[in-house]
């Protein structure tokens, strides 16, 4: 079964479980269904009236002790009137009351690798932007257009085993695209599915304080046409991660570093990245962040390789106008790959988010 049938059938049979599960009397929705909606509008001081606006919506439904649905559907308008809209999560979550507790996720998931992935949503993100890398395709390293990035916050469809302790976290699964591509089950021009295996681990040795690893492995090419017109056998991609976060007081620290290997029919091709970030709340109502981001990636078509590098910059200062409102302004400083001058911006941003339940 191809992936967009799977997840169809997938949406049908969660929805039958919701409808059968359903009691026949009234009964309140606190306890059984969560819901919280987010929507935010971002711009910068070259195109005020032209901003990109997210609208994400996450409903969690308990069906039975231990079981829940989680269904996240999401949607974005780029600057210059772009829309697209996705199904972020679908899935089955079943969480163990053990000793030792364990979760287990089927459906489409969030992506499982990178520490920026559990801050894409904009109210849980201390400043305007994302890390580049998990957005901007990299160079292509052999005039075949694979659009790889160093990371993704796609949301593939796979099964995901999670278990954590008091000072111990671990993970390991099987998703259907690289977390080196960003992934939608639904577009008919999505990428063919290849499966990949992916496992992570944490620790916690003091309050305050994690260090991870995460790795991936399977396909990134199952086929491809070079520029050259000749046809190119399928290739793997190796994903590796580093992360760690430490928050003390009102200040948290966090990064992660990034290094991919994709194999090609001469030899490999390696990028890096790196993104560190500072927070600081000064009052209840006031918060500052900055954020460094770095990737590095080869370019393989001439007679000696070239690595193409992109740096971005952005500092932001935050007001919280109330529970539900946020107010942010900053400025992002960018060079992009292959460019020599860096590009300015004031940007600004205002984050609307409420919860049900």
């Amino acid at each position: 079964m191809t992936a967009r049938p799977l997840a169809l059938a997938l949406a049908a049979a969660t929805a039958l479980v919701i409808l059968s599960s359903a009691p026949t009397h009234a009964q309140s929705l606190a306890g059984r269904v969560a819901l919280e909606a987010i929507a935010s509008a971002s711009t910068n001081d070259g195109a005020v009236d032209d901003p990109f606006l997210i609208f994400d919506l996450v409903g969690t439904v308990r069906i039975s002790d231990g079981w829940d649905v989680v269904v996240r559907p999401w949607g974005r308008r780029r600057p210059g009137g772009d829309w697209a809209f996705e199904m972020y999560q679908l899935q089955l979550r079943y969480v163990s009351s053990t000793r030792v507790p364990f979760r287990i996720d089927a459906g489409i998931l969030s992506s499982p690798l990178g520490l920026a992935t559990l801050e894409l949503q904009p109210h849980r993100n201390s400043l305007i932007g994302a890390p580049f890398y998990y957005f901007s395709p990299l160079p292509s390293f052999d005039g075949t257009a694979d659009r790889v990035t160093l990371m993704s916050g796609g949301y593939p469809l796979g099964a995901m085993f999670s278990a954590s302790g008091t000072r111990w976290d671990a993970r390991a699964g099987v998703i259907d695209g690289t977390p080196a591509r960003p992934r939608s089950v639904f577009p008919r021009s999505r990428p063919g599915s290849e499966p990949q295996l992916v496992v992570g681990a944490g620790l916690s040795p003091v309050t305050g304080l994690r260090l991870g690893a995460g790795f991936a492995y399977g396909r990134y090419r199952s086929g491809a046409t070079a520029a050259t017109g000749s046809v190119l056998d399928p290739q793997n991609a190796t994903v590796f991660n580093l992360e760690g976060e430490y928050a003390v007081g009102h200040t948290r620290f966090s990064g992660e570093w990034v290094r991919n290997r994709f194999d090609l029919p001469a030899g490999a091709a390696v990028a890096r990245g790196f993104h560190v970030q500072a927070s600081h709340t000064l009052s209840p109502r006031i918060f500052a962040a900055a954020r460094a981001t770095h990737a590095s990636s080869p370019v393989m078509t001439t007679a000696a390789e070239v690595r193409r590098t992109s740096t971005a910059l952005e500092g932001t200062l935050g007001y919280r106008l109330n529970t539900e409102l946020t107010v942010r302004g900053g400025y992002q400083r960018e060079r992009a790959f292959g460019r020599t001058r860096w590009t300015h911006a004031a940007v600004a941003s205002i984050v609307w988010a409420e919860r049900w339940w």
